[in-house]
């Protein structure tokens, strides 16, 4: 017979968070098709929305009660939202995600951030629970039920908008716009335990357009502050324990730029 450690075996911890579900009445999931979510009936009568970063997996399970026991000296905790740690079912999709697709994950992302930024979240409703693998969450609430509904402007997963363009510099012949978000450093924080927030992103101006390329965005996990570089694909470049300034990212932009550059003069765009 195998027996389990304290170490190796599964435990909620309750997670504080902005809105509280209504206690008697059932989640409404939508996936595919639009928008994946959980919608919801808050406890004071509105309607919430639960959008996810990165989603992996998600499941719908029929129960009253916590499927997974309090850790160690959080029995009296509560809340209807908790997280699972020495998660099997995190575990198992990462094992899956590394043999198959190796390199190849998330247009080749780094398959061990299932590891390190992953999250195994339950929501707990009166006789439902829903289960979630995702890097973030985030809530919303609205007087009519959000359902497929785009997220507004002000979610932390969508591109800045041009309004937020607070400079721009030049490097390799090539323009770039500096879009600064305009939330204070520390709201930032305190959403960023949720899900990323960005700091900036850097666009450049090309052939009439503009796109985004780099993001700098802050994460705040187990109360431990790390900002990121992200390349257009969503590759973390640099990690910072701090907040880096725009000054501290320019070299890996830089450097990206001349290649751009020179790409565009052998297509004699340059």
């Amino acid at each position: 017979m195998q027996i389990q450690t304290v170490e190796s075996k599964q435990f909620s911890h309750a997670l504080e968070v902005p809105l509280t579900a209504d206690s008697v009445d059932s989640p409404i999931v939508n996936y595919g098709g639009g928008l994946t979510s959980i919608n919801f009936l808050t406890k004071d009568e509105r309607w919430g929305r639960v959008t996810f970063e990165k989603l992996d997996s998600i499941k719908v399970s029929r129960g009253e009660y916590e499927p997974y026991p309090a850790a160690p000296g959080e029995e009296k905790s509560f809340s209807w939202v908790s997280t699972v740690s020495n998660s099997k079912w995190l575990k198992e999709r990462y094992e899956y995600e590394k043999r198959y697709y190796g390199t190849a994950y998330n247009f080749g992302g780094n398959v061990e951030e299932m590891l390190t930024d992953f999250s195994h979240y339950v929501f707990r409703f009166h006789d439902q629970f829903v289960e979630v693998l995702c890097d973030g969450i985030w809530f919303e609430s609205a007087d009519a039920p959000l359902g497929n509904l785009k997220p507004d402007s002000n979610h932390p997963l969508l591109k800045l908008p041009e309004s937020t363009i607070s400079e721009r510099f030049e490097a390799h012949g090539i323009t770039c716009q500096v879009r600064r978000n305009p939330h204070s450093i520390d709201e930032l924080k305190r959403n960023a335990k949720f899900c990323s927030q960005t700091i900036l992103e850097v666009a450049t101006e090309l052939d009439g357009r503009s796109s985004v390329n780099w993001t700098l965005s802050l994460r705040v996990r187990d109360g431990i502050l790390r900002s990121s570089l992200r390349s257009y694909f969503g590759e973390a470049v640099q990690q910072f324990d701090s907040i880096p300034s725009l000054t501290d990212i320019r070299p890996h932009i830089n450097a990206w730029l001349a290649e751009v550059h020179e790409r565009r003069k052998k297509m004699g765009k340059a």
